[in-house]
């Protein structure tokens, strides 16, 4: 792969990590509600749903997802559901202080399992990637190697994107730590996840 075309494609996965979407919101969302340490774990679930989008594409099962009304649509509503559910829970949950020693209400596992999840239950993610890939794929060199130098480069992007929107979220943590002000992130992130979700409902291929 000519380093041209590497390069274009690094600038065109910066674009597509930094657009805001669900996962944007749950990796600020628990950077301010459970620290830094909190959100990297569900970074890693982003990210292990991405390497399996990147897998499905890659034996061609993305292919399948963008040309079946029925497989898209599942997938789509199932998103949908739990981004919704995601929502209704943050907005009613309940506020109290941070003190900068907030021990997570999550365990590891289920962070990453509902980053997992976030990230997975997307099929336009998958549908974008399906189509986006080949067109930096040469035909006449060995399709292995294009393919892991490919999806290396979108999960490290991604992650430094994803890290970035947490660092800056603990940045801001100590002026927003008080009662009613993560009463008002509650509300704002709650009702972001429940946009996100009916965005999704509406999303067609």
């Amino acid at each position: 792969m000519l380093l041209s075309v590497w390069l274009t494609f690094v600038a065109a996965c910066i674009v597509f990590s930094i657009s805001p979407g669900a996962g944007t919101v749950a990796t600020i969302s628990h950077s301010l509600s459970g620290g830094f340490k909190q959100a990297c774990k569900n970074i890693a679930g982003l990210q292990l749903a991405l390497v399996t989008h990147l897998l499905i594409v890659s034996i061609g099962l993305g292919a399948l997802l963008a040309s079946s009304a029925i497989a898209f649509t599942v997938v789509k509503y199932l998103g949908a559901a739990y981004l919704l559910y995601l929502g209704i829970s943050k907005f009613f949950e309940k506020s109290v202080a941070l003190t900068g020693k907030e021990v997570a209400n999550k365990t590891s596992s289920q962070l990453i399992k509902q980053g997992f999840i976030v990230n997975l239950m997307n099929p336009k993610s998958i549908i974008f990637l399906a189509a986006f890939l080949p067109q930096f794929v040469n035909p006449t060199q060995d399709m292995t190697s294009q393919y892991l130098l490919l999806g290396v480069t979108v999960v490290m992007i991604d992650c430094a994107v994803m890290f970035s929107y947490a660092t800056l979220a603990s940045a801001v943590k100590p002026w927003l730590g008080k009662a009613k002000f993560v009463a008002l992130q509650n509300r704002v992130f709650g009702s972001l996840f429940v946009m996100m979700g009916i965005a999704l409902a509406r999303v067609e291929r």
